[in-house]
């Protein structure tokens, strides 16, 4: 999808055009939300740095370059406070999901010094790499990495969506096994809590679903009956 907005803007020179619904943090359109979604993705992935924590992230080394590459793609209102408030949001939440996954390669191995010869290929900066590294193996972070781990296990119906945004699913949804049509949010959730493979992601996952079709199915009787009134 990144890649998919820089081809069309190559091709066009028309950047896309971003409108941020203050209410809920994000484009109320479904499109356009899922696309700005993987810009800020493409934007922690390869221009923020992943700092120990989000207040070391200042405007002129952190912020500024990542609203510089987003500008150049989309037509975003940066300069209104409260756009820019709901997008420092997102990338704060980004960047924490990145380190998220650096730490879990970080806990392949079993020295500090094996972890710090060992960057992710995809990872560019060794420098950063090796402070993080330092970082994740001080009593404070491994703490609260401990309270997490434990936080997430409380989670009785986990969704299998990795770290992608709904918005980015719901569009892939409807693009490529709907034909265009609508994603609801009975499918979803389907989607997200459930493959062929695997079955369920948890028995309670299971027991919501039953309960949103039953809903689903009582409140679409009750209105043919009405209708036949």
């Amino acid at each position: 999808m990144g890649k998919g907005i820089m081809k069309a803007y190559d091709a066009s020179k028309t950047k896309v055009k971003i409108n941020v619904d203050l209410s809920i943090g994000r484009p109320e359109n479904a499109e356009e939300s899922a696309k700005l979604s993987s810009q800020i993705g493409i934007i922690t992935r390869d221009v923020l740095p992943v700092s120990r924590r989000w207040k070391e992230v200042d405007e002129e080394n952190g912020l500024a370059p990542g609203f510089d590459h987003m500008q150049l793609h989309m037509d975003v209102n940066i300069d209104d406070a409260g756009v820019k408030e709901s997008l420092v949001e997102r990338l704060k939440c980004s960047t924490r999901q990145k380190r998220y996954k650096l730490h879990l390669h970080y806990k392949k191995f079993q020295t500090l010094e094996l972890a710090k010869s060992n960057k992710p290929s995809s990872y560019p900066d060794q420098n950063n790499w090796e402070l993080l590294c330092d970082y994740f193996a001080t009593d404070k972070f491994k703490k609260s990495s401990i309270a997490n781990t434990e936080n997430r296990k409380l989670v009785r119906a986990p969704h299998i969506s990795s770290r992608k945004p709904f918005t980015v699913r719901r569009l892939e949804i409807s693009q490529k096994q709907l034909n265009g049509d609508s994603c609801d949010r009975i499918e979803l959730y389907k989607q997200t809590h459930f493959t062929e493979k695997k079955g369920w992601s948890s028995k309670v996952a299971e027991e919501n679903w039953v309960s949103y079709v039953s809903v689903f199915l009582i409140l679409f009787t009750t209105n043919i009956l009405y209708d036949k009134k």
